[in-house]
């Protein structure tokens, strides 16, 4: 059973198409990058995948649970037991001003899955140091450089402990310094086999530590395959063109 499955979504804004047949797997434990140009769908996508956006149509399944199936949601219940095991990352952070960094990853633990608050404590410290942020628990977000702020988005995001994280280009906000080592926290994610969805530019990235690509284009998935077979062994001129413009 794959962890994701979608078949032929479809999502159109008033008359404008946004995504035109949307069909891939995502198995257990892969990494899956998400790339092509702008205006391609591929932020759409993910959020239709957590359920932020209404598609128009199509299948989508979770861990063998539907949220979609023939153009049909599911209840409610339904869609918020199957979103629940699905974390996401932002290109802002969305992280809450007035809390501190502590606060900011104790929130949802202790008032969606009733931990105690020393339980959420200790968790947090945890994943604080995971991310290369121990000390900054009392950090208000105004304090923290983008970086930093993307970090502290990671570890409240693993708080929840999503059996997937979706990431929507988690590194366009920041300047090439900083990059790295947000990059540097999703690649230990993918050495312990995070299964992950990310919406990235950085083809870097996407080329050392994907498992598969999947590339976007005109509102669908023009190709999908391995690292090696996107970057240097492409089938549509679109992607050589894409690739050559990028690398």
């Amino acid at each position: 059973m794959s962890m994701i499955e979608v078949k032929n979504l479809k999502k159109s804004f008033g008359g404008d198409i946004v995504l035109d047949g949307i069909d891939f797997r995502v198995e257990k434990g892969q990494t899956v990058s998400v790339i092509g140009p702008s205006g391609a769908g591929k932020s759409t996508m993910l959020r239709c995948l957590i359920n932020l956006e209404t598609a128009d149509g199509g299948d989508i399944c979770i861990s063998g649970n539907y949220l979609m199936k023939d153009g049909h949601y599911v209840s409610d219940k339904q869609r918020r037991a199957v979103c629940a095991r699905m974390g996401m990352v932002f290109q802002n952070f969305h992280l809450f001003p007035h809390l501190s960094v502590l606060k900011n990853l104790m929130l949802a633990p202790v008032n969606a899955k009733k931990l105690t608050h020393e339980e959420a404590h200790q968790k947090a410290d945890a994943l604080l140091k995971k991310v290369g942020l121990d000390g900054k628990q009392k950090a208000m977000p105004s304090e923290l450089s983008g970086g930093q702020k993307q970090r502290v988005a990671i570890a409240r995001a693993l708080m929840m402990e999503p059996d997937l994280l979706l990431f929507d280009e988690p590194t366009s906000a920041l300047d090439p310094q900083l990059t790295g080592e947000v990059l540097a926290v999703i690649q230990e994610l993918a050495r312990e086999n995070m299964t992950m969805i990310v919406v990235t530019h950085e083809m870097g990235f996407a080329k050392g530590v994907s498992d598969k690509i999947l590339f976007m284009g005109d509102h669908r998935i023009i190709e999908e395959g391995t690292p090696d077979e996107i970057f240097n062994h492409p089938k549509d001129a679109r992607i050589t063109e894409f690739v050559s413009k990028i690398l």
